[in-house]
């Protein structure tokens, strides 16, 4: 018996009977198949219902699923950064997806800011409490929970369990949102028929060496464990030159993510150059990067803590309605003029991604393109890794400083930040004129105006 003591087993399997349990209720439940809700948020919301925050009938424990989320989230990150982008995607689309991701992180971080600097009249927020609304919409449960963590020493109280509450909240308004706006863009006629894009090659997997007495999929899971060690080493390294207790090197542990994201495709560009590609199977490294999603988005849900929900309940619902709403317009006014071919799909597909993660999107994008026979998930694929450069300064740079300001008073903490802002918007700006495809189309106030 002593042997299903370790926590981790216990839970994994617990998320693995969930996720089966979510399965046989959607393929039995007609809502829910037609509403094309993915796996991994039944399970979790099921979870959720059943675990210790609500009757405590499974036996989940929190601390282990945080950890698990921590880490799931990485490893996603790392088995899509040692896949090789998709060639058959269209650059201009796939352009327009890497601005479009930092534009509406912009939006969502701004509005965080301003309704921390707005709630100043009531009563004190931290200004983490304003950034890990995006961090929770846009960027996912782990880096949300992460990050939150991180910040918990400078001064974040419940930082952690507020993260997964807005990754959660994200969740909940992509199906809550989402689904409407699909149909009444049936009735509007705003959906384009997806056609198969025969051009370039649809199967991007490469075969796996046979020189060598490895598995496959133990050669992709190998891979995947080296490049995560080697992050972990990195950052350890890091924070040993940096000053004892600089609140910095909570920090950098919080993007231990992104350092295994960099990391895995400097790896696959190492094994292009050396003519050393046969070594990864991208199909099966996509698969894996699934797996990680559907038991880590599965993980964050089941970790929810309802007590602290409560207590924070009022701004988490004032944030998460202004993000949800002005981040779905935003999507719609954005695509209608940055995407030429498929503008609804992929206006559906953001705000998906924005709401969730690239999964989140896919699914979403899945109710009016079942078979993802058109361009958009290619564009979205690529797009992620395009949107790195334009993303960096906002996740390493802005936000750090951000949080660094509290000692300062949330004057310096809120404003300083939103005049940054600004100045990222006008950098955005240049770069929807100079690397996308987007038009001027009038009238501006207009979501949705006739192609001309």
């Amino acid at each position: 018996m002593q042997h299903w003591s370790a926590g981790i087993v216990v839970n994994l399997l617990a998320m693995a009977v969930l996720l089966a349990l979510a399965a046989g209720l959607r393929n039995r439940i007609g809502p829910l198949r037609r509403l094309g809700i993915p796996d991994c948020i039944i399970a979790g919301s099921i979870g959720l219902t059943l675990g210790p925050s609500g009757v405590d009938v499974l036996p989940l424990s929190i601390p282990d699923l945080e950890l698990f989320v921590y880490h799931g989230f990485a490893l996603v990150f790392i088995a899509v950064g040692l896949q090789r982008a998709s060639e058959g995607a269209r650059p201009g689309g796939a352009r327009s997806v890497a601005v479009a991701i930092p534009t509406l992180a912009v939006l969502q971080v701004t509005i965080g800011l301003l309704v921390v600097g707005a709630w100043h009249l009531w009563g004190e927020l931290h200004p983490g409490f304003g950034l890990l609304p995006m961090l929770g919409f846009s960027q996912g449960p782990g880096q949300a929970l992460s990050l939150g963590g991180a910040w918990e020493p400078l001064g974040l109280v419940d930082g952690t369990q507020l993260g997964l509450t807005f990754a959660a909240a994200g969740f909940a308004t992509c199906i809550v949102l989402g689904i409407p706006t699909v149909a009444y863009a049936r009735r509007a006629g705003w959906i384009t028929r997806p056609q198969a894009d025969d051009g370039g090659n649809t199967d991007t997997s490469v075969t796996a060496s046979t020189s060598g007495t490895m598995d496959p999929l133990t050669g992709s899971v190998v891979a995947i464990g080296v490049v995560y060690a080697g992050a972990f080493g990195f950052i350890w390294l890091l924070v040993r030159v940096l000053p004892e207790g600089s609140s910095l090197i909570p920090t950098a542990w919080g993007f231990h993510f992104v350092v295994g994201a960099l990391l895995a495709m400097a790896t696959r560009r190492l094994a292009r150059a050396t003519h050393r590609e046969d070594v990864f199977n991208d199909r099966l490294l996509g698969r894996l990067a699934v797996l990680a999603v559907d038991f880590t988005t599965t993980a964050a849900l089941c970790a929810v803590q309802l007590s602290v929900v409560g207590r924070w309940l009022v701004p988490v619902l004032v944030i998460s309605l202004l993000i949800g709403v002005l981040t779905l317009l935003t999507c719609l006014w954005i695509a209608r003029r940055a995407f030429p071919q498929e503008p609804f799909e992929h206006a559906i597909m953001m705000f998906g991604m924005s709401s969730g993660t690239l999964p989140t999107g896919l699914a979403l994008l899945r109710t009016v393109d079942p078979e993802l026979r058109g361009t958009v998930a290619r564009n979205a694929t690529m797009g992620v890794s395009g949107s790195i450069p334009f993303m960096a300064p906002l996740l390493v740079g802005v936000i750090p400083f951000a949080v660094s300001l509290w000692p300062q008073g949330i004057g310096a903490a809120v404003g300083i930040p939103l005049a940054i802002m600004v100045a990222y918007v006008a950098a955005l700006s240049l770069a929807w004129r100079s690397f996308t495809p987007a038009r001027a189309m009038r009238p501006w106030s207009s979501l949705w105006p006739p192609d001309p």
